[in-house]
């Protein structure tokens, strides 16, 4: 298996976060568990800084692997933009991947996808709806079984979660 990255997907007591933005200390950072996003720009980039009352919204616990575009105006933080980090930096961090979260760039940075079955699993998104489920990409023309297994190991916390919340429903 010479596609598999160096670090594959653990349990820790970190999490991940991506920050950017101009005037800001762009990076990703690991840091404890149990955070606020307000906490993690306090820590990383705007010490000084006054909240915006639009920034003071981000009081809620930070996410694994979410990214965040900052800004500073008037010595003020705005939280611009909240996506998620590529799949190959989750990857590459240990991040598990969510079918959901991924578009046509993320899709490559898995082994045994050439050119063409990112931009299927894009169509096939738009038409049909998000996935739900990782088994759920054998809708997509060229993808069975055998791949999505490969793929299985970067999606195993999604799939832990799936099955738990549909115990949970029954």
């Amino acid at each position: 298996m010479e596609d598999l990255p160096l670090n594959l997907p653990s349990e820790s007591n970190y999490l991940h976060f991506e920050l950017s933005g101009p005037g800001s200390s762009s990076g990703v950072y690991q840091l404890n568990d149990g955070l606020f996003v307000l906490d993690v720009i306090e820590l990383t980039i705007f010490s000084s800084a006054h909240l915006s009352p639009s920034a003071e919204s981000y009081v809620k616990p930070a996410i694994n692997g979410a990214r965040y575009a900052i800004a500073k105006k008037d010595q003020k933080i705005e939280i611009v933009q909240r996506g998620w980090m590529s799949a190959g930096k989750g990857i590459a961090l240990g991040i598990t991947l969510h079918p959901d979260r991924m578009n046509r760039s993320d899709w490559v940075a898995l082994p045994g996808i050439g050119k063409k079955l990112p931009e299927k699993i894009h169509i096939d998104r738009q038409k049909n709806g998000d996935f739900g489920s990782l088994d759920a990409l054998k809708r997509v023309k060229g993808l069975g079984p055998g791949r999505i297994a490969t793929w299985r190991i970067f999606f195993l916390w999604f799939i832990s979660y799936c099955n738990l919340v549909f115990i949970l429903k029954s």
